[in-house]
């Protein structure tokens, strides 16, 4: 670190860090046309952003978007969401990325924002400043021909394509009431002028958004999609979709949007690369076979900030048990601490309490929001267990009815 300079990104330098991160992660700088795109500055202008300087050259670089977090129960917390992270292959191993990060979390911490979360290139990098894997997305395929009938779908109701003027409004105001899966982002507008660019622009391949409305009236759900012909020659010519988001107030809303898609005239199969690990409409097709999930990877690395802010907002299950639990965190000594957890809630207790469940903050992160099971990680050996009756108490706490899912990345 000797002769490096680690400082906030003043705003004329957005673009030169831009330049760094983009060389950092093996890509070519962000031309004059795209960073003029709708939300590219805005996204820059909304995260904390630091570079590290060697003289007048940026070396590296790490942001943390300004977010939300719905915890289960409801409550959503102020979350750092650390991004474009990068070193110039010129100054690794001299601890610039180490010291970025460690300053980001703990200016964040200082702010006030509860938990940060991360979407990770290199997974072993950040368990190392207690991140805890805490949701994963599925990558699948629904076949619509033998999904259908599809079980389970609302009766009624009506199904609508968006016009452009209206994209981001209506997709923005169903999204924020009907997405309520533990890790769920609050998606700032520079994400949503992002995530719709190709839905708004002209030219191109098809990208719409329909949405499902109850035969009350109330818009409940929409769906975000692609379609485009196969590139091979066929006979007849078909065509294949992809989903990138797919959202409902209720279950069977979700598969009434799911319905829809399936009978989408000369779509054969539908691909989302993105999806919840539990997500129902596997479990709805006609044949098992039309619904393939090709791979489970990790989705949401997250970090608690503040302990006691965490588990205080969070609420438990129902269950007659109460599990006490010692957390260490080297990197911020405020959340080192232990706590009880019962169904009435959390609490802090003395430092000295004894404690059933010993742990790092990375561990209790993995576990925050009911995604990963206690017991998994104490079979692998990263949970000093003192009372081993408090494992199951712990699992039963911590359980969530519906899988963390985020389904939005940054």
């Amino acid at each position: 670190m000797d002769g490096i300079e680690i400082r906030t990104t003043a705003p004329e330098e957005y673009r030169i860090a831009s330049a760094a991160v983009s060389s950092a992660l093996m890509q070519a700088p962000t031309d004059d046309e795209n960073w003029a795109k709708p939300g590219r500055v805005e996204s820059w202008e909304g995260s904390d952003s630091l570079t590290a300087w060697d003289g007048d050259r940026c070396v590296g670089h790490v942001a943390g978007y300004r977010f939300d977090t719905l915890v289960p129960g409801g409550a959503w917390l102020p979350t750092n969401g650390v991004t474009r992270v990068g070193v110039l292959s010129t100054h690794r191993r001299r601890g610039v990325m180490r010291e970025l990060i460690v300053r980001l979390l703990a200016e964040a911490a200082d702010r006030g924002q509860v938990l940060a979360s991360l979407r990770a290139s290199e997974t072993r990098i950040y368990q190392r400043f207690g991140f805890g894997l805490a949701g994963r997305s599925a990558e699948a395929t629904v076949t619509s021909r033998d999904a259908l009938p599809i079980s389970g779908a609302a009766v009624g109701g009506s199904m609508r394509l968006l016009e452009r003027d209206e994209l981001i409004d209506t997709a923005t105001a169903i999204y924020d009431r009907v997405a309520r899966r533990p890790g769920v982002l609050r998606r700032p507008p520079w994400m949503w002028q992002r995530y719709l660019e190709k839905a708004i622009e002209l030219g191109g391949d098809a990208e719409l958004v329909a949405v499902h409305t109850s035969a009350d009236g109330i818009d409940d759900g929409f769906v975000h999609y692609s379609v485009k012909w196969i590139e091979q020659r066929s006979t007849p010519p078909r065509g294949t979709g992809e989903v990138f988001d797919l959202w409902g107030a209720t279950p069977d809303v979700e598969l009434a949007l799911w319905e829809y898609l399936c009978n989408v005239d000369l779509v054969d199969e539908w691909f989302a690369d993105e999806r919840p690990a539990d997500d129902i409409i596997q479990f709805a097709v006609a044949d098992s076979r039309a619904y393939r999930q090709k791979w489970l990877y990790d989705e949401q690395w997250l970090r608690l900030l503040n302990v006691d802010a965490a588990l205080t907002a969070r609420r438990f299950a129902d269950v007659d048990a109460a599990v006490a639990i010692r957390v260490e965190d080297t990197l911020l000594p405020l959340n080192a601490g232990v706590w009880s957890v019962s169904a009435d809630g959390a609490k802090r207790l003395a430092d000295d309490a004894a404690a059933d469940l010993v742990v790092d903050v990375r561990e209790l992160s993995a576990a925050y929001l009911g995604g990963t099971p206690w017991s998994s990680l104490a079979a692998v050996g990263r949970i000093d267990v003192r009372n081993p009756a408090a494992l199951a108490a712990a699992n039963a706490l911590f359980a969530v009815p519906e899988a963390p899912f985020c389904c939005t990345h940054f």
